[in-house]
């Protein structure tokens, strides 16, 4: 019977020693410290630091990295939103701009802001879930929910730098800050892909359909909830 690391999925030979944690980085039990290693980790050695973080115990650190997601996609929501008004505005020429002050203009930002990091963690806890459901329960992987959970809570880190990064840049250009955003969230999907394999299936051909599965799922519910509330 084929053996598997428990911790990468490589399939091993008889009595071989999978060496997949030696160039890891080592686990903190000090979450402050596990939160700085994680964050450096994710930039220097992602890969790695996605098999060596993707446990239960790092449940709150995946908590406290989920809620700064949502925090910084509800600022750059803010940045786009004046941005581009900004931007409309100083399209439409000096008359217009003379008819209608920049006083008229009543963006609720607060709103916003509140709006958008209500959708950000209910999305978060959506995506997991399903994540979670596809996994274990059509592909037999993973039925740790907390696992999951803290592999896509490590997964924010390069997005929320893309957003971040996006949210300033778009000061300068709109379009900048969002060619800067998608490139983080291409990254973003590379690091799912690869932390998928944390999650029990041990066939890496199955990887990709767990994630497309999950993500189509997760449009459908989306649509789905735009439609009752609209």
């Amino acid at each position: 019977m084929a053996k598997f690391c428990i911790h990468c999925g490589k399939k091993l030979n008889d009595g071989e020693v999978c060496d997949c944690q030696a160039s890891a980085p080592r686990v903190s039990n000090n979450l402050g410290t596990s939160l700085s290693e994680t964050l450096k980790g994710m930039f220097v050695k992602p890969i790695d630091t996605l098999k060596t973080y993707t446990n239960e115990s790092n449940f709150n650190l995946a908590l406290i990295l989920s809620g700064v997601f949502c925090l910084v996609i509800s600022l750059f929501m803010l940045s786009f939103v004046k941005n581009a008004t900004d931007t409309a505005a100083s399209s439409m020429g000096a008359l217009t701009l003379y008819a209608i002050s920049s006083s008229a203009i009543q963006i609720p930002y607060l709103k916003i802001f509140f709006v958008v990091l209500i959708v950000g963690v209910a999305s978060v806890f959506i995506y997991t879930g399903l994540l979670y459901l596809v996994n274990s329960v059509m592909f037999k992987g993973e039925r740790n929910f907390k696992k999951v959970f803290t592999m896509y809570g490590i997964n924010t880190i390069i997005t929320t730098a893309a957003l971040l990064v996006s949210a300033i840049f778009m000061f300068i250009n709109v379009a900048l800050g969002f060619g800067i955003y998608l490139l983080g969230a291409v990254l973003n999907m590379v690091y799912m892909y690869k932390g998928i394999e944390c999650l029990g299936v041990k066939d890496e051909n199955k990887h990709g359909y767990i994630y497309l599965i999950t993500t189509v799922f997760y449009i459908i519910v989306l649509v789905i909830i735009s439609l009752i509330f609209s």
